[in-house]
């Protein structure tokens, strides 16, 4: 059996200790193991949490970092790290049904947090979570009732904005512990997944594209390396010793998710994403809320029925500088 944990920082473990062995994702797989197998190492969990990161990372990432590992189980948590707005809503169905149709068909599990100011994308996960009868277990609905009556305080839970304490975590376990007993005693039954999507599933079908692809005409200064962040390792750097050139891409299709480094460094630039000769944006290698986390930019690039010409180019002034681009993604055309 395996067991993967697809989220943010609460999933990561952010404010558990030790947090790798008592973040709620460790502890809920150790008492699956624990309950279910006559030997528990034949139980094996991945932790695929990356702190401060929605679904549009999160399914850049479900290739290598999912559908790899042949999941049994896939939990999802990315209630406070989501937005609430059309296009976040179908990233995360898009997600939710990539999963559902995987080879393994794995069974997959909505886990819903909440912030301190009460702040959780759950009306709407739960929405499409209640469509394709998923398992859900909601955090904010176990939590808000005892803040509203005064037992307790969301300081009892976290003692910041967000993440659990090591005893919050402890919480969230046995929440999915709870649903483990409720699984176990429920009879099975055939699964059939809806074949029209509830809100919309426009990036179901999104393709990574890896170094070396055919769709890559031309790398320009952006040099196919290793590029160390979190659970991505390969992509492409831009330095001052690599020239002016642009990468140049030709697609059909579209949308063009494109993940990239930030840092709180001076010495990172801007990129710019031209579509067909009109720029579409410009991405900020340089920010300084930023510790080294990767962050996601979707781009339009028109009429997904026709090829087009994307190029990817140091804004001016910033030739000198360095950029890491950690993935590419897009939508074929149909």
């Amino acid at each position: 059996m395996t067991l993967v944990y697809l989220g943010g920082s609460i999933t990561e473990g952010a404010s558990a200790s030790p947090q790798k062995t008592h973040c709620y994702a460790a502890l809920s797989a150790k008492a699956f193991a624990e309950k279910f197998a006559a030997d528990p190492e034949k139980v094996h969990y991945v932790n695929a949490g990356i702190s401060g990161t929605p679904s549009r990372l999160g399914i850049t990432r479900l290739e290598q970092d999912v559908l790899s590992k042949s999941p049994d189980v896939v939990f999802i948590e990315f209630a406070v790290n989501d937005a609430n707005d059309k296009q976040s809503q179908m990233v995360y169905e898009s997600l939710v049904r990539r999963l559902l149709q995987s080879e393994t068909s794995p069974a997959v599990v909505l886990i819903f947090t909440l912030l301190d100011s009460g702040y959780s994308c759950q009306p709407h996960m739960s929405k499409i979570g209640a469509y394709y009868d998923l398992g859900m277990i909601s955090v904010k609905d176990a939590l808000q009732p005892e803040f509203t009556a005064g037992r307790m305080t969301f300081r009892d839970y976290s003692k910041d904005y967000a993440h659990p304490t090591t005893e919050g975590h402890d919480f969230i376990a046995r929440m999915v512990g709870y649903y483990f007993d409720q699984a176990a005693a429920t009879e099975p039954m055939p699964y059939s997944m809806p074949e029209e999507p509830v809100i919309g599933n426009f990036c179901e079908n999104l393709v990574n594209i890896r170094q070396g692809s055919p769709l890559i005409k031309a790398e320009g200064s952006l040099k196919a390396d290793v590029t160390p962040c979190y659970s991505y390792l390969k992509g492409w750097k831009h330095t001052m010793y690599t020239g002016k050139e642009p990468m140049v891409l030709e697609l059909t299709g579209g949308p063009l998710f494109l993940v990239f480094k930030q840092e709180n460094n001076p010495n990172c630039g801007n990129l710019e994403v031209w579509v067909d000769g009109t720029l579409k944006k410009t991405l900020n290698g340089h920010s300084p809320s930023a510790w080294g986390n990767p962050v996601t930019e979707i781009i339009g690039i028109g009429d997904v029925t026709k090829p087009h010409t994307v190029e990817l180019r140091m804004a001016e002034g910033d030739h000198m500088k360095n950029f890491s681009l950690l993935d590419l993604a897009y939508v074929p055309g149909k």
